[in-house]
């Protein structure tokens, strides 16, 4: 199989060898060689098969496949690029992380539970419908809350045109206005939890993704980085297996 030819950086910066901004400046300082020659230039092509080395070690090709679990503050973007001056999740992770694909977005002003892997693979399955990924949340709202109105909806709706499946919940506490709940979605459609409570009269105030699938955010911080657990990739896998069936 022939590999297309593509510019060094952005091969390198692929297999998660830092940014691609990183790779140039350690080509202008004569850091990357390739097939036995220091390069100078950032305009420079490579693929997979050509013999390229980094201080002298010698570049794997092989990828292994990560995957971490990132507590997304509130007050930043999930995106891969600035849209405005708010803060991206890119600028606040570890340069080796800035090519790795995030899945499961939360909006600006929620937190909580974000995967991310350098496999588009993972990211499609716990995103797409068919698989049927669970994503559990603590959720706060304000307003006079109805029970029998958040229950009737709760088996599917349609809100504005867009269809919402059946959800699950149960209400941990209620102080006053304040109603903290637990809510269970089978889908990651935009701002579902924030339009099912907007049409019910209800302010979300607080919005925290605790897990997504088997993945689970326990005891992690705003803007702490874990890799998955063992026993978490082995329920993803069986969980993939079992749907592949």
């Amino acid at each position: 199989m022939t590999h297309k030819k593509i510019r060094i950086a952005k091969l390198l910066a692929n297999y998660n060898k830092g940014s691609r901004r990183e790779i140039e400046k350690m080509i202008v300082d004569k850091k990357v060689s390739l097939n036995g020659k220091i390069i100078t230039s950032p305009i420079t092509f490579a693929n997979v098969s050509d013999n390229i080395k980094i201080n002298k070690k010698k570049i794997n090709f092989i990828k292994k496949v990560r995957i971490f679990k990132f507590f997304k503050p509130r007050g930043v973007l999930c995106s891969k690029k600035k849209q405005d001056s708010r803060k991206i999740i890119y600028e606040i992770l570890r340069s080796k992380f800035k090519n790795y694909i995030f899945a499961g977005r939360l909006d600006y002003n929620s937190e909580g539970l974000i995967i991310l892997t350098n496999s588009s693979k993972i990211t499609r399955s716990l995103e797409k419908p068919e698989y049927n990924f669970s994503r559990i949340y603590d959720v706060r709202v304000y307003g006079e809350f109805n029970l029998g109105n958040l229950k009737k909806i709760s088996y599917g709706t349609n809100i504005k045109g867009i269809k919402y499946k059946p959800f699950q919940f149960h209400i941990k506490s209620k102080i006053k206005k304040n109603t903290n709940l637990e809510m269970t979605l089978f889908e990651g459609k935009k701002n579902e939890i924030r339009e099912i409570f907007k049409s019910l009269n209800l302010q979300v105030s607080k919005l925290k993704r605790t897990q997504h699938g088997p993945f689970l955010l326990k005891n992690m911080k705003p803007g702490e980085m874990k890799e998955v657990t063992i026993n978490e990739i082995n329920q993803y896998e069986n969980y993939i297996r079992n749907k592949e069936r």
